[in-house]
């Protein structure tokens, strides 16, 4: 048997096999506490009563990690037990890197961790200082931060994204950040940093001067200052008189209720301005943004205007404006002819002369009630085009909107010969999206996720004839009213689908899914609205599906289904994760149990043994065994 922190070793150590690669996991609160309490006092029992609440609290920084709290208990078991030594250290585990010689094993280890990263993934590691402990880092906006410094490097033949994805993973694989949220692709949603990592973090990039942290303590300012974060509530207005260092700083951000910043004019070569956490945020605060020429990354929240500086911002990539009350940007946001990336507010009007844009790849929160005919036509001709959010609403604010979807399908058209891989279409109010269903010709071949979520009443009446044809789609969700057996059908054949959330308006009928399709399908998200019996899997059904979640009307069963029906869940080999939703309404109490029982056996006689996470809905409602 080999141990090892890299997830790469694991794999090459045990190929072909790869499935008998165990990935170690946190402990969880009772194995942290026995070990804990053996290394400590040797026994549990030993914990005088005023420790136990301390122990808690020391346990909870600890987060599962077993070198942390093998070393902490070790430092423990060398102190008084009483609740003032024990306090002392508790308030001091965030500090005694720098001063407490006593957590030289966990400090060497981790040193060691960090000094043995390429130089490439420590300067990403020491970017991580500038966020909050127990902040958690949404993947992509860490990625485009680096991207804007310049702090991934270029390779032949794959792009900036992908190899900011790759360091994430690498990251991860080492055990020096924590992933949050695994989507159907693997790839986490978010990051987090555990807190004696970045403890270390934090020594590291202060000694090396690499960003500097300002929080409601006093701190002594670098002469020259590369990154400033600023947490928490800095008011001291002189604060920022005389600064010299800030002409030097690469990326400004702020998180929480800071009552100043500083005037953006100081900033001469900033990179990354991301004052999307920063709550106390008001249109004065960025009237120099005209300023930073050299930015490439922005973030805001709370503005309502965006000045009509931003149009020297010729190097600008990435514009959040998704946290703002933004309704309408200026004439010359479309000046910027190498933004690459532009998020938007609900029910944003977009100036005319969108398509000089021309390296535009993402649009996010596309209003189309909102623009006019020109603007809608000129979304077509950006011509790199990867990822197009849609706002579509039904509500009054058209001005003419069958011309309006004339003038969006005639772009999806263009956009859907070219470039486009995801597009996504919300809507808050009840619409017929069913313009798109039969419109959208030739398909968009290249297309790779497809969503429309909504209102329980914004939905397509069938499926799309063009859905079938994509032969790249990974990701589709979608609503509709009804779902043939010939759809079903055709979506089985789907061949790199990854992640089907498929809700129907009626479930009347069960939905059964027979064996030969769906054969790399690893997540299914099963919804109807108006109940139903739920689906029955048969042998050789989604070989590879590893999570599923689904509903089911306990009352539409009869009752051999209800007592020994388990959904086939038994056939599916590779399940890991099971999410269920009984609906209870007019059903008895035993039905229910009964149900309950069946889907628990099944999954217990499963290769990975999943525990099925089941929910009840609607228990007020169910029948009452005396009311029989």
């Amino acid at each position: 048997m080999a141990t090892t922190r890299i997830h790469g070793v694991a794999e090459s150590c045990s190929f072909p096999h790869n499935i008998y690669v165990y990935p170690m996991k946190p402990l969880n609160h009772d194995d942290s506490k026995r070990l804990f309490m053996k290394r400590t006092f040797s026994h549990e029992d030993d914990c005088p009563l005023e420790l136990k609440e301390i122990s808690d609290d020391i346990l909870r920084k600890c987060d599962g990690l077993p070198l942390a709290i093998v070393n902490i208990a070790s430092l423990l078991a060398t102190k008084r037990p009483s609740k003032e030594e024990w306090e002392v250290v508790h308030k001091s585990i965030g500090s005694t890197l720098e001063q407490d010689h006593e957590f030289g094993v966990v400090k060497n280890i981790l040193f060691l961790s960090y000094y043995d990263l390429p130089y490439y993934l420590k300067v990403c590691l020491l970017d991580l200082s500038i966020f909050p402990e127990d902040y958690q880092i949404d993947r992509l906006r860490l990625i485009r931060r680096w991207m804007a410094e310049g702090l991934i490097i270029e390779q032949q033949g794959r792009s900036m994204e992908d190899t900011g994805e790759s360091y994430i993973s690498e990251l991860i694989n080492k055990n020096m950040i924590q992933p949050v949220g695994i989507d159907y692709s693997g790839r986490p949603r978010a990051c987090r940093v555990h807190d004696i990592m970045l403890d270390l973090i934090v020594s590291l990039s202060t000694k090396e001067n690499f960003a500097t942290v300002l929080g409601s303590q006093k701190l002594t300012l670098a002469h020259k200052i590369r990154r400033l974060s600023i947490h928490g509530n800095c008011e001291e207005r002189k604060l920022w008189q005389g600064i010299d260092g800030l002409r030097h700083t690469r990326s400004f951000s702020v998180f929480g209720d800071a009552k100043k910043i500083p005037s953006l004019s100081n900033f001469q070569v900033l990179r990354v301005l991301d004052l999307e956490n920063f709550t106390n945020l008001v249109d004065g605060d960025i009237g120099d943004i005209g300023y930073l020429i050299h930015l490439r990354y922005i973030s805001f929240s709370n503005i309502s205007k965006i000045p009509r500086q931003i149009g020297k911002l010729q190097h600008l990539q990435t514009l959040d404006l998704r946290w703002t009350t933004v309704r309408e940007l200026p004439g010359t946001v479309v000046q910027l002819r190498l933004l690459v990336r532009l998020f938007l507010p609900y029910g944003v009007e977009l100036p005319h002369g969108i398509d000089s844009m021309v390296s535009l790849q993402e649009l996010s929160r596309f209003c189309v009630a909102r623009n006019s005919p020109e603007v809608l036509l000129q979304l077509g001709n950006l011509s790199k085009l990867k990822v197009l959010g849609v706002d579509w609403e039904s509500n009054g604010d058209f001005n003419d909107e069958a011309s309006s979807k004339k003038y969006f399908v005639s772009s999806l058209r263009k956009l859907g010969e070219r470039n486009l891989q995801s597009l996504y279409i919300s809507a808050c109010v009840p619409c017929s999206l069913d313009f798109l269903a039969d419109s959208w010709l030739p398909p968009p071949l290249h297309l790779q996720k497809f969503s429309s979520i909504g209102d329980r009443r914004t939905c397509l009446s069938r499926l799309p004839k063009w859905i079938p044809s994509l032969s790249e789609l990974t990701c589709l969700q979608i609503v509709v009213e009804q779902l043939s057996l010939e759809d079903m059908e055709a979506l089985k054949s789907l061949p790199t689908l990854l992640y089907l959330n498929y809700t129907k308006e009626c479930s009347l009928e069960t939905l059964t899914i027979s064996s030969g399709g769906f054969q790399r399908l690893e997540e299914f998200d099963f919804g109807a609205f108006s109940g139903g019996p739920g689906p029955i899997f048969e042998a050789g059904a989604m070989p590879r599906i590893e999570k599923l979640h689904f509903p089911f009307t306990v009352h539409d069963m009869t009752y051999a289904y209800v007592s020994g029906c388990d959904f086939g869940i038994n056939h599916l080999s590779s399940l890991k994760g099971l999410w269920i939703i009984i609906d209870c309404f007019s059903a008895r109490i035993w039905e229910v149990e009964a149900a309950e029982a069946a889907i628990r056996k099944s999954a217990a006689l499963l290769p990975n043994h999943p525990i099925p996470k089941i929910y009840r809905m609607g228990e007020r409602a169910m029948v009452k065994e005396d009311d029989d």
